[in-house]
């Protein structure tokens, strides 16, 4: 079966479910456009698969979502990548500290999606975003982590109510992963911090999950959604499978 799409971008394409999602998509012969802020890691990336074009760039900065879609003329935009936050009381925080995930993921979700509706990108075009479980939950460590991968949610839904008003045929889908997603620097760091709050190991935080969430399954899910062209939806995914989500 044809792929449905010719030209990804994915931000936050050089670790993580943003890397394996680049791997996969490269594979399957996607055109793909992988940002990420380290160098290191798109060398990396690179090294293990050539065809993948790498741009280092902070996708928060003014003017750098413009470019991107103008330069490379995606049909698939995947935002991957945010801030991984400092894990400590609300008390230790200063506000610097608290809404860095507003500066980062939110502002990235807010300017690629304005510049997806504002080019527009071509009908047909589909935008992926991925939230976060903290998003349903909260997280209590994280500062304003949880409330900023919930506006992401929000800024999606925006972004699909102005795509439907216009009749540009755009569609936005929003991804909850529902479980830390095991070897990742975030979920590393969210758990060693929960389980010092609890007198635990990481490990036994960890298994609260029977089957741990990676970053490959990750990937395999959403792959086969935009094999199906997912449609605008918000779907969970845990380490059983995915959920369409209300």
């Amino acid at each position: 079966m044809t792929f449905p799409y010719k030209k990804a971008l994915v931000i936050g394409g050089s670790r993580g479910v943003g890397r394996d999602l680049s791997l996969k998509l490269a594979k399957a012969g996607v055109r793909t456009v992988s940002v990420a802020r380290n160098a290191a890691d798109l060398d990396s990336l690179s090294a293990e698969a050539p065809a993948i074009e790498a741009v280092a760039c902070n996708a928060a900065d003014n003017g750098v979502a413009e470019t991107l879609l103008a330069d490379h003329a995606p049909d698939l935009l995947l935002l991957v990548g945010g801030h991984n936050p400092k894990m400590q009381s609300i008390t230790d925080m200063s506000w610097s500290d608290f809404s860095a995930a507003w500066e980062i993921d939110t502002k990235i979700a807010f300017c690629f999606t304005r510049a997806a509706l504002q080019a527009p990108m071509s009908e047909g075009s589909a935008i992926v975003s991925f939230a976060s479980g903290a998003a349903i939950g909260g997280s209590p460590l994280s500062g304003g982590y949880a409330g900023a991968k919930r506006m992401q949610h929000l800024v999606s839904n925006y972004g699909q109510w102005e795509a439907d008003r216009r009749s540009l045929g755009l569609t936005f889908t929003t991804i909850y992963p529902k479980q830390l997603i095991a070897g990742t620097r975030i979920a590393d760091r969210a758990a060693s911090a929960y389980a010092d709050a609890r007198s635990m190991s990481a490990k036994q935080f960890m298994s609260q999950w029977d089957q741990p969430l990676t970053p490959q399954f990750i990937g395999d899910q959403v792959m086969e959604l935009l094999q199906q062209e997912a449609g605008s939806a918000t779907y969970g995914i845990t380490a059983t499978g995915r959920e369409i989500m209300a």
